[in-house]
Protein backbone atom coordinates (compact mmCIF):
# COMPACT_ATOMS: atom_id res chain seq x y z
CA UNK A 1 0.00 0.00 0.00
CA UNK A 2 1.58 3.41 -1.03
CA UNK A 3 1.05 6.36 1.58
CA UNK A 4 1.54 9.84 1.18
CA UNK A 5 1.99 12.36 4.23
CA UNK A 6 1.18 15.88 3.81
CA UNK A 7 1.60 18.01 7.02
CA UNK A 8 0.05 21.67 8.53
CA UNK A 9 1.62 23.76 11.04
CA UNK A 10 3.05 20.73 12.64
CA UNK A 11 7.16 19.14 11.30
CA UNK A 12 7.48 16.33 9.70
CA UNK A 13 7.49 13.25 12.49
CA UNK A 14 8.44 9.80 11.72
CA UNK A 15 6.85 8.01 14.26
CA UNK A 16 3.32 9.66 13.52
CA UNK A 17 4.00 7.93 10.01
CA UNK A 18 4.99 5.24 11.81
CA UNK A 19 1.41 4.86 13.68
CA UNK A 20 -0.11 5.67 10.88
CA UNK A 21 1.38 2.81 9.53
CA UNK A 22 0.96 0.12 12.31
CA UNK A 23 -3.41 1.07 12.21
CA UNK A 24 -3.32 0.96 8.25
CA UNK A 25 -1.81 -2.25 7.31
CA UNK A 26 -3.74 -4.43 9.08
CA UNK A 27 -6.79 -2.42 7.48
CA UNK A 28 -5.28 -3.43 3.85
CA UNK A 29 -4.44 -7.13 4.86
CA UNK A 30 -8.34 -7.27 6.16
CA UNK A 31 -9.68 -5.39 2.64
CA UNK A 32 -7.51 -6.23 -0.02
CA UNK A 33 -9.42 -3.47 -2.47
CA UNK A 34 -7.56 -0.96 -0.60
CA UNK A 35 -4.52 0.53 -2.57
CA UNK A 36 -2.80 3.78 -0.51
CA UNK A 37 -3.99 6.68 1.86
CA UNK A 38 -2.92 10.37 2.03
CA UNK A 39 -2.53 11.00 4.93
CA UNK A 40 -2.60 14.82 6.62
CA UNK A 41 -1.87 16.19 10.00
CA UNK A 42 -2.61 19.40 11.22
CA UNK A 43 -2.30 21.40 14.08
CA UNK A 44 -4.73 24.25 14.49
CA UNK A 45 -3.26 26.28 17.35
CA UNK A 46 -5.78 27.54 18.83
CA UNK A 47 -6.69 27.97 22.45
CA UNK A 48 -9.13 24.32 22.13
CA UNK A 49 -7.95 21.27 23.61
CA UNK A 50 -8.92 19.28 20.57
CA UNK A 51 -6.54 20.89 17.89
CA UNK A 52 -4.61 18.24 16.55
CA UNK A 53 -5.93 16.63 13.28
CA UNK A 54 -5.49 13.54 11.36
CA UNK A 55 -7.21 13.07 7.89
CA UNK A 56 -7.22 9.65 6.08
CA UNK A 57 -8.15 9.21 2.25
CA UNK A 58 -8.01 5.47 1.42
CA UNK A 59 -7.73 5.23 -2.30
CA UNK A 60 -9.31 1.65 -2.92
CA UNK A 61 -9.98 0.07 -6.72
CA UNK A 62 -13.38 1.43 -6.72
CA UNK A 63 -13.46 4.70 -4.92
CA UNK A 64 -12.20 7.31 -2.15
CA UNK A 65 -13.23 6.57 1.38
CA UNK A 66 -12.06 9.31 4.14
CA UNK A 67 -12.28 10.28 7.84
CA UNK A 68 -11.16 13.18 10.04
CA UNK A 69 -10.50 13.44 14.01
CA UNK A 70 -9.77 16.22 15.89
CA UNK A 71 -8.63 15.44 19.30
CA UNK A 72 -5.91 16.21 22.01
CA UNK A 73 -2.87 14.22 20.44
CA UNK A 74 -2.27 13.62 16.76
CA UNK A 75 -1.88 9.86 18.21
CA UNK A 76 -5.89 9.78 19.69
CA UNK A 77 -6.60 11.01 16.11
CA UNK A 78 -4.79 8.41 14.36
CA UNK A 79 -6.95 5.84 16.05
CA UNK A 80 -9.97 7.36 15.69
CA UNK A 81 -9.40 8.02 12.50
CA UNK A 82 -8.38 4.30 11.71
CA UNK A 83 -11.18 3.09 13.29
CA UNK A 84 -13.43 4.93 11.53
CA UNK A 85 -12.29 4.19 8.46
CA UNK A 86 -12.52 0.52 8.95
CA UNK A 87 -15.98 0.69 9.64
CA UNK A 88 -16.40 2.53 6.71
CA UNK A 89 -14.95 -0.40 5.04
CA UNK A 90 -17.39 -2.70 6.38
CA UNK A 91 -20.57 -1.26 5.97
CA UNK A 92 -19.62 -0.80 2.16
CA UNK A 93 -19.21 -4.09 1.64
CA UNK A 94 -15.54 -3.97 0.43
CA UNK A 95 -14.31 -7.49 2.45
CA UNK A 96 -13.43 -10.32 0.67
Amino acid sequence: MKLQFEYVNIPKNNYFEYLVEEHLNPIAKKFPVVIGAHVFFKVKNKSQHLDNVCKIELNTMESRIYAVAEEASIEMAIAKTSIALESKLKDTGKKD
